[in-house]
């Protein structure tokens, strides 16, 4: 329904879904395309890509890519209840750095990764990129740490690249992205006192 799609949703409705939410994806990215080629063609930089197309390649990687890419969680077993909440969670993690790309309180690719790890840029040289690794963990059962409460943020250690998520307080989208970006903001002011 937010790609525009208006007729009844079911299975023989199929094909016109698919359709709506491919035209939607489209016209909310070729606005952002027409401005990076303006962009390219103001400094010349097109030329330089038509050249050396190989060499700019990554530079046009998408941050949240290598972010994803750069996750290790630490899963449950296979087949758990706790393992496909912890995939959920990863998932979360992904729509939430595609989502929010824009806006002046926005958790880009490179502020998650700093909040993170401290390190504010994705890593360019094959060196960089190899041994880059962000650890999410999972806690289940905060009660056990904090007691009885009502909200439990992220804990983030930078030093070990690692997050740990408060799974009781992020069991949706909405707390996840609510719970996140609290945390997130709350760390930035205090960082900045």
């Amino acid at each position: 329904l937010n790609c525009g799609f208006t007729g009844a949703i079911s299975v023989q409705n199929k094909e016109p879904i698919v359709r709506a939410i491919t035209l939607h994806a489209v016209l909310r990215l070729q606005p952002m395309l027409e401005q990076l080629k303006e962009g390219l063609q103001l400094y010349g930089l097109h030329l330089l890509i038509k050249q050396y197309p190989e060499i700019c390649q990554p530079l046009f990687v998408l941050g949240g890519d290598f972010v994803m890419a750069s996750i290790h969680p630490q899963l449950s077993e296979k087949g758990t209840s706790k393992h496909q909440v912890e995939l959920d969670l990863v998932n979360f993690i992904q729509d939430l750095l595609y989502e929010s790309e824009d806006g002046p309180r926005s958790i880009t690719p490179a502020r998650f990764l700093q909040w993170i790890t401290g390190q504010g840029h994705v890593p360019l040289l094959p060196s960089e990129k190899k041994d880059f690794a962000v650890v999410v963990k999972f806690n289940h059962n905060c009660e056990a740490d904090f007691g009885n409460h009502s909200i439990c943020y992220p804990v983030v250690s930078s030093c070990a690249k690692t997050i740990v998520l408060p799974v009781k307080h992020m069991k949706s989208y909405s707390q996840f992205r609510m719970v996140l970006l609290e945390a997130f903001h709350l760390g930035q002011e205090f960082n900045n006192v």
